[in-house]
């Protein structure tokens, strides 16, 4: 299959996607996407200190300096999760595109990249019933929520002297999150719903400076990298509409029949600031060892300036290595790359004093393919499986697979223009 048919294939699979379900995206801003591209989510969604130059590095604008051809990502992930209680379960198979991306150098010091990549989704139903207090009639109630934001970004990274770089990431994330609770009371034959429904439009351009250090221990073959990046603190713009809906309930459906609009304001949503640091043992070309962390205080997190108290200090751990047999080989095997990552979040929500965690294992590998001269083409692919929750502390928990499958495309000629003498 030519590249360009894989890409036109993996656009047409975009249009047929569905976030996530799972009650623990219904607070905040809902369940936060993976950082990087599918090579370093593969690696344990590490990248703040290592960085390969054939794919756009999402997670560290200071390594785009090693991109030095124009370089195009493309992913998708194929969610497989199953919700499970201590009565029951249930399976969803869901997808949604991971990112697009292209790296473009202006000169030999700067690389400019831009792009876009889910930032986080809210998607979740939950349903009970409960007997009315000293009647027969029973109430019925549903709580929804879906939406996300999107991040479009423009990142810059610039050489300071050869092993010293730095970066500066400009987002723009907007999207809208809407949550609604219907109840339902059934008498004498007749029913009628009354919901609720709140949705904020969110909007609002955030800025990530980096820096990134290579420390030579052996003379172009192996090094100690050093990195850290710090996304600031923002008040995103957020518009935000609120109603009550009655709905009659007949043989043929549900028919909207009244609606209050009880507000329609604009205010703000704080955002808290995030710092990660890594650092990393580089064999080039050859493999990488990366161990990272970050933390990000979501229990700040204010909308309207209210708080949310099930949200935390998110503080995350990722170890995460490649190998790359020998990269210089005509066998297709020996020059693709192989990649192993965990990541761990001893917390990403407090319910009733307990914490919910999330835990993840990915493997993977890029297939290198071989264009001709100045080009090449990597094809990623690889699954990541994890948990959040658990029985015993939430009542709930989480299991999930995660198919990736990415396309990586370097070309130093792409913005060539031939001359004829």
């Amino acid at each position: 299959m030519k590249i360009s048919s894989f890409i036109f294939l993996l656009w047409i699979a975009c249009f047929y996607t569905k976030a996530q379900n799972s009650p623990f995206t219904g607070f905040g801003l809902g369940s936060l996407s993976s950082d990087g591209n599918i090579a370093q989510q593969l690696n344990g969604s590490t990248g703040v200190s290592s960085g390969g130059g054939y794919y756009v590095n999402l997670i560290n604008p200071a390594l785009l300096v090693r991109n030095t051809s124009v370089t195009f990502d493309a992913s998708y992930n194929l969610r497989f999760q199953q919700l499970k209680s201590s009565q029951s379960f249930q399976d969803f198979t869901t997808g949604n595109i991971n990112t697009v991306a292209l790296a473009l150098p202006i000169n030999k010091k700067w690389t400019t990249a831009i792009g876009l990549k889910p930032y986080s989704n809210i998607d979740y139903l939950i349903e009970n019933a409960n007997r009315v207090e000293n009647s027969d009639f029973f109430a019925y109630y549903t709580y929804r929520g879906e939406g996300g934001l999107n991040n479009l970004f423009l990142s810059n990274g610039i050489s300071i002297t050869k092993d010293l770089s730095v970066g500066l990431k400009f987002s723009y994330l907007f999207g809208n999150l809407t949550q609604e609770s219907v109840s339902e009371l059934i008498a004498a034959g007749q029913n009628s719903r009354i919901a609720y429904s709140r949705r904020n439009n969110i909007n609002q351009i955030t800025f990530t400076p980096a820096i990134a250090y290579r420390y030579h221990l052996e003379k172009d073959r192996k090094f100690l990298n050093i990195g850290l990046v710090y996304d600031l603190a923002s008040n995103a713009k957020t518009r935000r509409f609120e109603g009550f809906e009655k709905r009659d309930v007949f043989s043929g459906g549900v028919l909207p029949t009244f609606i209050d609009t009880l507000v329609t304001v604009k205010g703000k949503t704080f955002l808290p600031s995030r710092i990660k640091a890594g650092i990393s043992y580089e064999y080039i070309n050859k493999f990488v060892i990366s161990a990272e962390i970050s933390t990000q205080n979501w229990s700040s997190y204010k909308s309207f300036d209210v708080s949310e108290p099930e949200l935390t200090n998110r503080f995350q751990m990722a170890l995460g290595t490649e190998w790359t047999p020998d990269h210089r080989s005509n066998n297709f095997w020996q020059r693709s790359t192989y990649r192993f990552g965990v990541n761990h979040t001893p917390s990403i929500l407090k319910i009733n004093g307990k914490n919910v965690n999330e835990t993840n294992v990915s493997i993977g590998t890029s297939l290198a393919f071989s264009g001709g001269q100045g080009k090449l083409t990597y094809v990623h692919i690889g699954a990541t499986a994890g948990k959040r929750g658990s029985i015993s502390n939430n009542n709930i928990q989480e299991r999930f697979i995660e198919a990736k499958l990415g396309v990586s495309i370097s070309d130093v000629l792409w913005f060539y223009r031939p001359k004829i003498d």
